[in-house]
């Protein structure tokens, strides 16, 4: 449901002379509205296939359990009764455990096999009694395509790189993974006999597929190969394999969604990684999108998870943030995060309407560890206490960043990442969507610099400005895909080429990076050359310097110190089209300077003056808005304005950093923007009540203190 203007009954638009009357957040707004141009109507997106959604666990727990013929005993010290005893009062209601390891170890009687040489019982069969006696919904685990045991005893299934070489390590290298190709019918068979087995066999409440995905997106085995080439494609373009990969995943996930249940009718079906292009096609298969992301690992970090929550939840799905426990990777054995940590993940994955995953990994012995429960269990008590506040509650979102790209691309470009801070930075409530979405839902839209825009995207987004929506274009996502010729002509902005200069140089024009003398700001990942004429106005001159720094031309340390400016513009403004010549995505990514950000809220106030939320919160705080509909005989519609106070300890360049000493934020004021009729707000964490002032097109409160999260809930008054 997309609320508007004519949603409610009216907005307080006049500006109040006496600026205490409206409080600080709404004087700023009123300010930048009346001297900016018309900008777009707001529009608050809430998805109603998220509100008819069936209640699933908020508090699961994803125990990892892969283990090696190397390890001589399993489960030697598991009990039933203690281990479903630890889960019940660490508060856990939802837990994967596991049928078959990547190692390609079952941990129950297969008679498919091999079971794990050390194991002489059924260890699954023992978790899924101790789960479903305390009503702890339970999942089972198994690996796909990683399976070392079958990659040994089928090579003919292996993965093959452009090298020519696959992913079975070497002999004198120690094994970790490897991949196995879903193009070979014995394979799918098997696996599709795997699942019939355990699902049957147990009562389960799901089952988990870790690996689905084929890996890296293409595959140069002899079938793969021999497949493309009939059909006349060249199995060396990128574009033609993930094509492929994407055609061969979903004739699996039909086969292995309907052999599931089939097997067990009503059991969920999970695929781990689908956060990536073309799920929509993917989605139809699986109940649950889990996003696997523990911020404390390199190759996700703690933008990740923001990035890839606002693409999976757009296509109508429950959804799970994965953290860890660990302090770095999986079956990292003696890393154990501090409570406040995971409180603060935790806090950030319920902001976004996604529902708590946290890793573990059981110890071969099979006993879970008392402390890692401990330290669950705090957390855990505090997400059931919210749970009145989280579940049916929706992201409520105004804008989008729009990707393209083939089947199987990933999400998480550092384009994509830098504007997923950026426009965090900025409050802005967004998503991110394919070009091929229903993006005329929102307000805003965002074309990060990678974007391809042809013909067809180029004129629908020309339509959708003249309806009212806004648009801020980065870089080369103003030029026509495949060629060198702006598609924004027609607003007075004309493509010239590439600056020779990197970097080069910015200088704001208009007063708008604040109350600092004007000063020429590098641009470090350089920019392009803009004419801006016709009804454009620049916001930002292009500058050079004297000479591009060289083997053959160089002065000082680094780059070329700025010398004159151009009559190209960096910034321009056309009407509800906001446009950068250089790349804001990757830029901020790459070098967090301010003056990009400065720059980006410049180009948002010109063309979308009146944003959901305002708030006077320091940068480091996240906050996000949820939308609860009226539910008889409990409460009335809700609005709800997560704050997540991101307080980070100072690192150093060789460990990440660590969430570990809050410091508590303030009399955070927060203004939310529509012009509702609010009988009371309150704290949801710290349970006070909060006074509500009337501000001009919307509601404010003060919240005193913020030591690590706060959930502000606007109760609507119902009836006259």
């Amino acid at each position: 449901m997309c609320y508007n203007e004519a949603s409610f009954e009216a907005a307080v638009t006049q500006p109040f002379p006496d600026l205490s009357r409206r409080g600080f957040l709404a004087a700023t707004l009123a300010a930048a509205s009346a001297s900016a141009q018309p900008g777009a109507a707001r529009r608050v997106w809430v998805d109603p296939r998220i509100v008819a959604l069936p209640n699933r666990p908020w508090r699961k727990i994803h125990l990892d359990f892969h283990n090696s013929q190397h390890v001589a005993s399993i489960g030697g010290r598991f009990d039933a009764e203690e281990f479903g005893a630890a889960l019940e009062k660490a508060a856990v209601d939802s837990i994967v455990v596991f049928a078959k390891d990547m190692h390609g170890y079952f941990y129950y009687p297969s008679k498919y096999g091999p079971v794990h040489p050390a194991l002489n019982f059924d260890l699954l069969a023992g978790q899924v009694e101790a789960c479903r006696k305390r009503k702890i919904a339970v999942y089972a685990y198994y690996c796909t395509t990683w399976d070392n045991y079958l990659a040994e005893k089928h090579p003919e299934w292996l993965v093959f790189k452009r090298d020519r070489t696959t992913y079975l390590p070497r002999f004198d290298q120690t094994p970790g993974w490897t991949a196995l190709c879903i193009s070979h019918e014995p394979f799918v068979e098997l696996m599709l006999r795997h699942a019939e087995e355990f699902v049957s066999r147990y009562e389960l409440d799901g089952a988990w597929f870790d690996m689905p995905m084929p890996i890296a997106g293409e595959c140069f085995c002899r079938l793969c190969l021999d497949t493309l080439r009939r059909r006349g494609l060249d199995p060396f373009d990128r574009d033609v394999q993930r094509r492929h990969k994407q055609e061969l995943e979903l004739a699996f996930l039909e086969r292995m969604t309907a052999t599931v249940r089939k097997s067990r009718p009503g059991c969920q079906v999970d695929y781990n990684g689908q956060a990536v292009l073309g799920l929509g096609a993917r989605a139809r298969f699986q109940d649950n999108i889990d996003l696997e992301a523990l911020p404390t690992v390199s190759q996700w970090g703690y933008y990740y998870f923001p990035a890839v929550v606002r693409y999976a939840r757009t296509f109508g799905l429950t959804t799970y943030g994965m953290t860890g426990r660990f302090v770095s990777s999986w079956a990292d054995f003696g890393g154990l995060k501090l409570p406040q940590q995971l409180e603060v993940e935790l806090a950030a994955i319920v902001a976004q309407g996604a529902r708590c995953d946290i890793g573990d990994q059981l110890p071969p012995n099979g006993r879970l560890d008392p402390a890692v429960y401990d330290v669950i269990g705090r957390v855990y008590r505090k997400i059931k206490a919210l749970e009145p506040w989280l579940e049916g509650a929706v992201p409520a979102t105004e804008a989008a960043i729009l990707l393209s790209g083939p089947p199987l691309e990933r999400v998480n470009h550092d384009a994509t990442l830098g504007l997923v801070k950026m426009m965090t930075e900025a409050r802005l409530q967004f998503d991110i969507v394919e070009t091929d979405a229903e993006w005329e839902r929102y307000a805003l839209l965002v074309l990060p610099e990678h974007l391809a825009v042809d013909g067809a995207l180029a004129r629908r987004l020309a339509r959708y400005v003249e309806a009212g929506g806004a648009l801020i274009v980065s870089g080369e996502a103003g030029l026509l895909a495949g060629g060198r010729r702006s598609w924004l002509e027609a607003q007075g902005l004309a493509y010239a080429g590439p600056s020779p200069f990197k970097p080069a140089y910015l200088l704001p024009e208009g007063g708008w990076p604040g109350d600092l003398p004007p000063y020429q700001y590098a641009l470090y990942e350089g920019a392009s050359q803009w004419r801006a004429g016709g009804a454009a106005q620049v916001l930002g001159r292009l500058g050079e310097p004297a000479f591009q720094r060289s083997p053959e031309r160089y002065t000082s340390h680094r780059q070329s110190p700025f010398e004159r400016a151009t009559g190209y513009a960096a910034l321009a403004v056309s009407g509800r089209y906001a446009f950068s010549a250089f790349p804001l995505g990757v830029s901020y990514f790459n070098h967090g300077y301010w003056i990009y950000r400065r720059a980006f809220e410049a180009l948002r106030k010109a063309v979308y003056p009146s944003p959901l939320l305002t708030t006077t919160a320091p940068l480091n705080a996240e906050l996000a808005v949820t939308r609860q509909e009226a539910r008889a005989g409990r409460h009335g519609g809700r609005w709800l304005v997560h704050i997540v106070n991101w307080s980070p300890a100072r690192g150093t360049p060789r460990h990440p950093v660590f969430h570990e000493a809050p410091a508590p934020l303030r009399d955070v004021a927060i203004a939310l923007n529509l012009p509702l009729k609010v009988k009371a707000a309150r704290g949801a964490v710290a349970g006070l009540t909060l006074p509500v002032k009337s501000v001009a097109g919307g509601v404010e409160v003060v919240v005193p203190l913020i030591p690590v999260s706060e959930i502000v809930v606007f109760e609507e008054t119902t009836g006259g």
